[in-house]
């Protein structure tokens, strides 16, 4: 059986080779497996190499629809729906990505804000340049606050 990537699929697809296309079943998820003019092939993933799992039937009939291919068998023979839960990949929570990404956005835009507050600051002579003498004793001061 040969492996086609999704590119290697659309590309058989667009030539006229695949003759008949089977959703089918392998415990919780369904694979792509289609007859063609040089025998039978499945959807591979590109990276792994394994064939592509759709735990959703109705993604892989949207890629089929996509692909221009209107006409395909189900076999739901081996399907276990049961399983599906060990069949997810466990993915990061993209909730705690792009909250973590915005936190950051927002600090950026903070530390620009007041970046650019000191410099103009300076070149208004609003603000004051401290001698680093002057920061040091500063410093000492508010550490031995703290300490105290």
């Amino acid at each position: 059986m040969q492996q086609l990537t999704l590119e290697q699929f659309r590309a058989t697809v667009e030539a006229g080779g695949v003759l008949a296309v089977t959703l089918k079943a392998h415990g919780a998820a369904f694979a792509l497996q289609a007859e063609t003019r040089r025998g039978d092939a499945v959807l591979v993933d590109s990276r792994r190499k394994q064939p592509r799992m759709f735990v959703d039937p109705r993604k892989a009939m949207l890629l089929l629809r996509n692909l221009g291919i209107r006409s395909a068998t189900l076999d739901a023979d081996a399907w276990r729906p049961e399983l599906a839960d060990m069949v997810k990949a466990s993915k990061p929570d993209s909730s705690a990505q792009l909250k973590a990404a915005h936190e950051a956005a927002a600090y950026n835009a903070w530390l620009t804000g007041k970046v650019e507050s000191a410099r103009q600051g300076l070149a208004d002579g609003s603000n004051a340049r401290i001698d680093p003498l002057d920061w040091e004793n500063r410093r000492k001061e508010k550490m031995a606050a703290k300490s105290a």
